[in-house]
């Protein structure tokens, strides 16, 4: 009796570096659900008198509270004003608005507003 060939298989012939299919479909982009990308221009006005010297503008997102908007007014005035009252779009008694409520709870969600204070001065502020 002889011997059979041994050996290797033939037949497929299927090389070592084959790619892989592509895929079928695209992942969607992934965006955090916490980051707001609205956005508000806020221009910060004296109610009375009229200074164009203490108006300056400002950009917020939506969810951002009146008490934040106060600071920025407190930090600008260099820290001598306080009891601030605040308005949206109109400066009327009736119309001030909590610290603790946002842009959105006062109907600004984006686009420009107009954010009116008027506050009361420390006396002597410059020498506390």
């Amino acid at each position: 009796m002889g011997k059979k060939a041994g050996g290797k298989k033939k037949g497929t012939g299927g090389s070592a570096t084959a790619e892989p299919e592509p895929s079928k479909f695209s992942h969607p982009d992934i965006k955090p659900s916490r980051i707001d990308s609205r956005i508000v221009t806020a221009t910060i006005k004296l109610a009375a008198p009229v200074c164009t010297l203490l108006e300056f503008t400002t950009t917020l997102p939506p969810s951002a509270k009146i008490s934040q908007i106060i600071d920025l007014i407190i930090k600008r005035h260099g820290g001598s004003i306080r009891e601030l009252s605040v308005c949206i779009n109109r400066f009327h008694p009736e119309e001030i608005v909590k610290p603790d409520e946002t842009l959105e709870d006062c109907g600004v969600i984006g686009g420009e507003c107009v954010v009116y204070y008027d506050f009361v001065p420390l006396t002597g502020a410059l020498l506390q």
